[in-house]
């Protein structure tokens, strides 16, 4: 370890190498800016050699745990922090640790005051932060890497990190693919506002739905009149509010209606019926009928490998499964860090295929025939003859 420090620092093995205190003081210094700016050359350097087109773009977010135990959550209400640490004080060696109800409203870490309590299926509730990844969909090489608390639902940033990268690195981005969990109409909306075809799933199975129910049982919608039109021809009349509209019949048309036991339409006690429509009901639909597409379910089965491959390498590999510091500004530089290494392996990958290429372009045919030749058949220590050319 410490020749390969004195190495990267261009030192003699005589030489001292800096103490770990001073790395970490030097990283104090530069702060987040400096380590986002190197990030940020790294990914240039790998669009200068072909690598980011960012015509297609994959985003997803991962949770990492944080250096804190969820033992280190104290009540932000002094009287209920007071009642609790009472508590655990009069609590006996042997007994178990004081029940609590702790949830990210009610409780703050004392150790890392910036994660936030989170989970995932399959896993226990406990303090984490979020990384929000894009890739470019091609090459796998991150053009972002944004962190934020646990607690962050990923539709919050969405937008905003793409419009970062699109503004950043000036892209054309024409495709943007995504899990379910970035599937709030509001962002397919917008994408699509900005001439961007997105691949992502609505965020609930239930989205638009019930409207297509209602179609299903009969209830025509009246686009130009805004009304609904019942199976036996009654009118529908609108109640605006924001979220959606409300269609209502008249109570008394309704309790006379022959069909009325049969009638899917939601019901109030006096007889009213009323259906419930999102003001972006066609749009609902419109991608509820676009993810039954093959092409819909290719798209994510790409993305599942390519980004949570990403996600793998830098976890197993590059040790962004735990934080190595407290804070989102120390977790910015640590995802920052971790990226660039990812992205450097590539652009090397890149710089090496590119030098092979070029060298067996100006390699006699022959020979390079002839290496093929040695490791299809796995023979070494012997001699060949081509065309009276001597191999060795």
């Amino acid at each position: 370890m410490q020749y390969s420090l004195s190495m990267v620092c261009k030192l003699n093995l005589d030489n001292n190498v800096p103490d770990h205190s001073s790395l970490s003081k030097i990283r104090d210094r530069y702060g987040s800016e400096v380590f986002e700016e190197f990030f940020d050359k790294v990914v240039e350097e790998c669009r200068i050699n072909g690598l980011v087109k960012g015509e297609r773009i994959m985003t997803d977010g991962s949770l990492i745990d944080a250096d804190a135990s969820i033992d280190s959550m104290i009540a932000k209400d002094e009287d209920v922090g007071a009642i609790e640490s009472q508590a655990l004080k009069e609590r006996k060696p042997t007994e178990a640790m004081p029940r609590r109800k702790i949830t990210n409203k009610t409780h703050i870490s004392k150790s890392d005051p910036d994660s936030s309590l989170a989970k995932k299926e399959g896993t226990a509730r406990s303090l984490r932060y979020k990384v929000h990844s894009t890739i470019d969909a091609d090459s796998r090489v991150i053009l972002d890497s944004k962190i934020t608390t646990g607690a962050t639902h990923d539709t919050k940033v969405y937008l905003e990190r793409i419009k970062y990268i699109k503004t950043k690195y000036k892209l054309n981005i024409k495709e943007a693919i995504a899990d379910r969990g970035y599937g709030a109409i509001n962002n397919i909306k917008s994408l699509n506002e900005n001439s961007i075809t997105t691949y992502i799933p609505l965020f609930s199975s239930r989205s638009g739905k019930k409207a297509l129910e209602m179609k299903e049982a009969g209830f025509i919608y009246d686009k130009e009149n805004d009304q609904y039109i019942c199976p036996e021809g009654q009118e529908m009349l609108p109640v605006k509010n924001k979220d959606m509209g409300h269609y209502h019949s008249k109570a008394h048309v309704c309790n006379i209606c022959p069909t009325q036991n049969q009638c899917s339409a939601l019901h109030k006690k006096s007889g009213q019926r009323i259906i419930h429509r999102s003001w972006d009901q066609e749009l609902f639909e419109q991608e509820i009928n676009r993810m039954k597409e093959p092409i819909f379910h290719r798209k994510l089965r790409e993305r599942m490998w390519k980004i949570e491959g990403i996600f793998s390498e830098a976890k197993n590999i590059h040790g962004l499964s735990r934080a190595k510091y407290r804070g989102l500004q120390k977790m910015q530089i640590q995802a920052h860090m971790t990226s660039a290494t990812q992205n450097l392996k590539r652009l090397i990958t890149r710089l090496i295929s590119t030098f092979i290429t070029a060298l067996l372009q100006h390699i006699n045919f022959e020979f390079w025939k002839f290496m093929i030749c040695i490791i299809k058949y796995k023979i070494s220590n012997s001699f060949f003859y081509i065309r009276g050319i001597k191999y060795i």
